[in-house]
């Protein structure tokens, strides 16, 4: 496990993409590369025996698998080099110069004493706001300020909002189901930790258990269930909720 620079949440070491915060993780995606791209050497490897055995067919017939042989592994070696370009084209800058690091702290000294004042209201939209601001606008962390777990919180609030629409469809999405799942197991494990606890404590209560149970079809006792598979304390793992529930999906409502 490595920690998110971006945000600061702990992440398998080998994934390509924080699913927090969407941050490229560069190691991850460089290892998926290079493994998919030693698949390919060893194929051509293959592809070199290929004559020999051809001409034992036959010449023509070889030439035949030759060609075909290279085209589909050169095909699949560009295909791999464009999906690690689009992975790390937009990735943050990991060394920040001098200027860029005294902005980061100011700007982190600014949105703390935000959160501050927000949570002081418990005004969660402008929680989220602040929180989202930092992290897609400013591209700066707020891991460490103490109410970093109720900014995220906040901003997984409102992303449910945004999201639960997508249940009055017809049929869902994917990706859709996906986000509805996850913002709903985060709070009724209640990863937003204690700081967020007295703001989310009753959302959850009120309005997160009917939605998991009336809408979405689990019980209790799946939830308890499910518990060991999708957390590692003290944060919900987004792939793992979506690996364990994504056959129940069809029946959301």
């Amino acid at each position: 496990m490595i920690i998110c620079p971006n945000c600061g949440a702990e992440i398998e070491n080998d994934v390509t993409k924080c699913p927090y915060c969407g941050y490229i993780n560069v190691e991850g995606a460089e290892k998926k590369y290079f493994d998919e791209l030693d698949d390919i050497k060893e194929d051509l490897v293959e592809v070199e025996k290929a004559p020999v055995k051809a001409l034992k067919s036959g010449l023509s017939k070889g030439v035949r698998v030759i060609l075909v042989t290279v085209g589909v592994l050169l095909a699949l070696a560009i295909f791999y080099i464009v999906m690690l370009f689009i992975e790390t084209r937009d990735k943050p800058k990991l060394f920040l110069s001098a200027e860029d690091e005294a902005h980061a702290a100011a700007y982190k000294v600014i949105a703390g004493e935000q959160l501050e004042a927000a949570y002081e209201e418990r005004d969660i939209a402008k929680l989220a706001e602040i929180y989202d601001t930092a992290y897609s606008k400013e591209r700066v962390s707020l891991w460490g300020d103490p109410h970093y777990e109720t900014g995220y919180a906040s901003s997984c609030y409102m992303k449910l909002q945004d999201c639960l629409p997508n249940l009055d469809k017809d049929r869902m999405t994917k990706h859709e189901a996906e986000e509805i799942t996850y913002y709903c197991f985060y709070f009724y494990y209640r990863a937003y930790g204690s700081d967020a606890a007295p703001i989310f404590d009753s959302i959850r209560d009120e309005e997160i258990m009917p939605i998991i149970t009336e809408r979405l079809g689990f019980t209790i006792e799946d939830m308890e269930n499910f518990r060991d598979k999708v957390t590692d304390p003290p944060y919900v793992n987004r792939s793992r909720v979506w690996k364990i529930t994504k056959k129940y999906y069809k029946q959301y409502h």
